[in-house]
């Protein structure tokens, strides 16, 4: 039985997932791949756990690339911890590393936090068994919020900044206006869930559109691609609402 099972949700092959080159490349070597192709991310995570034969469950995405020493220092940390979050850095030099993945990098400072990270996270088994497993009634976009709120109510979310992920946050401007879009599109099933009115709902959409803040940058660029994103963003909620209403997931 290997240490640790670490479980990707990706629709290439396997010899087309970039963080399996990175995994063969650690000088820890007991540790299982498993790449999950179901649709869903949520569904693909809930497949590998169902299959793993670890009990110490680490979360990548296809893309993401731990550096030398993230299984080793992930299988120590999780003798002492049930739930951790790694610190992932966008590897480029550009807008997006200076001023759009602070959610990403959380800085040096070892701690405990509240929310978790698919492309750089791992759960002990048992807290699943506890607390259950990934909502896949979200396709992708959330869905770690949803599972942290659960999470937490069984163990605290520890911060290992040692614990190193190289994954790119967006490629363009119009590559983060999609993925705003799309995260967001998601938030009102999470309303609905945390049990929220539909009005409130509506009330929390507006309130964000005319929080001027939001458009705000240190730069002009920095202002045009953030005010773009966070409109993306309303959109997706928008469509989001009218999804859940229309067409309520099963």
């Amino acid at each position: 039985m290997p240490e640790i099972s670490v479980i990707v949700p990706s629709l290439k092959p396997r010899d087309e997932v970039e963080c399996i080159e990175a995994l063969e490349r650690q000088s820890f070597t007991d540790f299982e791949v498993l790449v999950q192709h179901e649709n869903r991310a949520t569904a693909a995570r809930n497949e590998g756990i169902k299959r793993a034969n670890a009990e110490k469950l680490v979360f990548l995405d296809d893309d993401s690339r731990p550096r030398e020493g993230y299984l080793s220092g992930m299988a120590d940390t999780l003798e002492n911890e049930a739930a951790v979050v790694g610190r992932t850095v966008h590897p480029r030099d550009d807008i997006f590393a200076h001023r759009f993945a602070g959610r990403y990098d959380l800085g040096d400072e070892p701690r405990y936090i509240t929310h978790l990270l698919g492309c750089n996270m791992a759960v002990r088994k048992e807290i699943f068994e506890e607390v259950g497993l990934w909502d896949e009634g979200i396709s992708w976009g959330h869905e770690e919020v949803e599972l942290a709120e659960r999470v937490l109510t069984a163990c605290p979310i520890y911060y290992d900044p040692n614990l190193v992920v190289e994954h790119v946050y967006a490629d363009s401007a119009t590559d983060y206006w999609s993925k705003m879009y799309r995260l967001e599109r998601q938030k009102a099933y999470l309303w609905n869930k945390q049990g929220i009115p539909e009005g409130q709902q509506f009330i929390n959409i507006i309130g964000s559109l005319l929080d001027f803040s939001k458009y705000l940058g240190r730069t002009p660029e920095h202002a045009v691609i953030r005010g773009g994103g966070h409109i993306a963003g309303i959109c997706g909620q928008v469509r989001g609402l009218i999804d859940t209403k229309f067409d309520p997931p099963e």
